[in-house]
């Protein structure tokens, strides 16, 4: 699959639940947005091979 992080692209292997990606890369939920080719994405949402997904840091502050 294709992975986006705060707009820098890579390739992984993973097959799995979105949360389950999360964890893998070490990034907590609450501090992010994904998209699974361009629609948001719940924890629970499967990835699959061929899907383009993109997690993106919110930035808190003011």
């Amino acid at each position: 699959m294709e992975l986006i992080v705060d707009s820098e692209r890579k390739r992984v292997r993973h097959s799995g639940s979105v949360g389950a990606l999360l964890r893998k890369l070490g990034v907590m939920r609450e501090e992010v947005v994904v998209k699974v080719n361009g629609k948001l994405a719940p924890e629970t949402h499967n990835i699959g091979a061929r899907d383009r997904v993109e997690i993106i840091k919110v930035v808190f502050g003011g």
